[in-house]
Parts: structure tokens; sequence; C-alpha cells
């Protein structure tokens, strides 16, 4: 397979993806089609199989949403015209829950577990809320955390947008991905940043190798790419 080749053909954008031990998850933003949040299975990463709705009945608008496994229940946030939700089931095949509405603002919610084991959503402009020790409700404020990194002025794109926070840990590092440039155009607006803390709240070094992943002229096959999740195999390949 070449770096970038066609996996799945359709209208799956900001795609969210686990791993829980050898088989992967993938949710993606499902917008006004319903039923919604499509779950997929794979077991390489390339091959994909339909496995079953999060919302049968559909939830308004929804975008990028973030499947997340954590102490043996599964949830998904994420964000729809209605405000900020989260849906959870004990099995990824569901049942899942009704949404439960979390009451913030911003969009693309990312989930992460700080060492002390408390959960917080990182959203849209570099805030962050912490969470209630079972992830269905918020814990206390929500603040500033992150400014993003410094976009070249040179770039042709729609805006500063920091949207998409996608977390993990690794080698006492919490690295976040971002995604900068914004959604409506042009082509070479959306990217890929990389950004890392000791803590998740920051404060944040930025990568020196940014962009990670960037459209840099129209006439390349793929255009506005955001939204990068890393994900790690069972051997430990990344």
């Amino acid at each position: 397979m070449t770096d970038h080749e066609l996996l799945l053909a359709g209208d799956y954008p900001d795609p969210s993806i686990i791993r829980v031990d050898t088989t992967y998850y993938m949710t993606h933003s499902c917008f006004l089609y319903g039923p919604g949040m499509l779950i997929w299975r794979s077991d390489d990463l390339v091959n994909w199989q339909p496995l079953t709705c999060a919302l049968p009945e559909g939830h308004g608008d929804v975008w990028a949403p973030e499947l997340v496994h954590h102490a043996r229940r599964f949830y998904i946030y994420y964000k729809t015209t209605g405000g900020n939700f989260v849906v959870h089931a004990d099995a990824i095949e569901g049942p899942w829950s009704e949404p439960i509405d979390l009451g913030i603002r911003h969009i693309d919610p990312g989930h992460v577990v700080d060492a002390d084991g408390k959960r917080y959503l990182h959203m849209s402009t570099g805030a962050i809320v912490p969470l209630t020790d079972d992830g269905l409700a918020t814990a206390g404020e929500m603040r500033h955390t992150y400014d993003g990194w410094p976009i070249p002025d040179d770039w042709r794109i729609e805006g500063g947008c920091l949207e998409g926070p996608k977390l993990l840990w690794r080698n006492d590092w919490c690295h976040m991905l971002v995604a900068m440039g914004g959604t409506a155009g042009p082509a070479t607006s959306h990217a890929v940043l990389h950004t890392r803390s000791r803590n998740v709240d920051g404060p944040w070094e930025d990568s020196p190798h940014n962009p990670i992943i960037r459209t840099w002229f129209a006439d390349e096959r793929w255009w506005s790419r955001g939204h990068g999740t890393l994900i790690d195999t069972p051997d430990g390949d990344w």
C-alpha cells in the first residue's frame, strides 16, 4: 500500500481511530445523516467493515466525534447543532446510551487522562475542561491552554481555526495533534500540527517538524488534510 492510498470511498471525514487489543475501531463525522456515527472494525487498518451505528436516530449535524475506550467502557464525544454530547456503551456493538448533554461550548472534543487518572476534554481554540470520573459530565470550568502553532504568513489558508485535538501519552510526554488552517478552503488550508507537554494542560512545546501533514499545492490528489490521529499496532509500530 502506498502512503496515501484510498481506503474508504465516500463521505467519511474527521476519522477517530482507537485500538483495543488487536482490533481497531473507527468513527467519523456523519453530519446530518441518520442513522449516525457509523462505527467500523478492522484487523489491519486497511480493510474496514461497518459494525454498528452509535446514533440509530441521528442527532442533528454531528462533527468530528472522539471515540474512546477507557476503564472497559466505550465513549463517543461529539459536537452537534445542540451542543457537545457523549454516548457510551459497555460493548462496541452497543447498545449505546442516549446522548448526554455536556453543557459546554466549542467543537471537536479530544479526550485525555492525566497521570493521576483524571479525565479531560480538549476543545477547539485550545480550550480544556475537566470531566467527572465516569466521563459523563464536566467537573469544572473550561479554560484556555494552547494558542496553536504560528502559521507562516505566506500560507494560503482560511484562518487559524485551531480544532480537532487528538491526544496520547508516550514516554512521559502528552502529545497532541491539532488541525489548523480551516475547512472551507482553499485546497491548501487544513494541516496537521504536533505539540507536546509534560502535562495535559501545558505548557506546550511545538514540534520543529511542523506541519506533519499538509496539502502544499492545489494539484495534489488530497486536499485540505487535517484531523490526524497517531495509532500504534500490537507490535509497537506507529
